[in-house]
């Protein structure tokens, strides 16, 4: 049990540095090119980052996610910010 919460935790943790990595990768990608779709992507791993984070530090203060109704509605801003990256990319081929 014990390694199952630490597991946990550890997945929290381990997602907000890849979360953290990704979008600064993708800033760098922005700023090279300007490019919005890559502006889009820049965002969607920020906002992902900060929803891990907020999801981390409840799940370890609190033991729970009480806050899952807002981390659903920051999953659709993600996957929105996403397609909408991924739309233009592929209207551009």
């Amino acid at each position: 049990m014990i390694f199952g919460v630490l597991g946990h935790y550890a997945m929290h943790i381990i997602t907000v540095i890849l979360a953290g990595v990704l979008f600064v990768l993708s800033l760098i990608t922005y700023m090279r090119n300007k490019k919005k779709k890559f502006l889009l992507i820049c965002s969607a791993f920020l906002v992902f980052g900060v929803k891990e984070i907020i999801i981390a530090v409840n799940t370890i203060t609190f033991g729970a996610e009480p806050v899952s109704i807002f981390t659903h509605i920051l999953n659709l801003v993600i996957l929105t910010l996403f397609a909408s990256g991924i739309l233009r990319w592929m209207l551009t081929i």
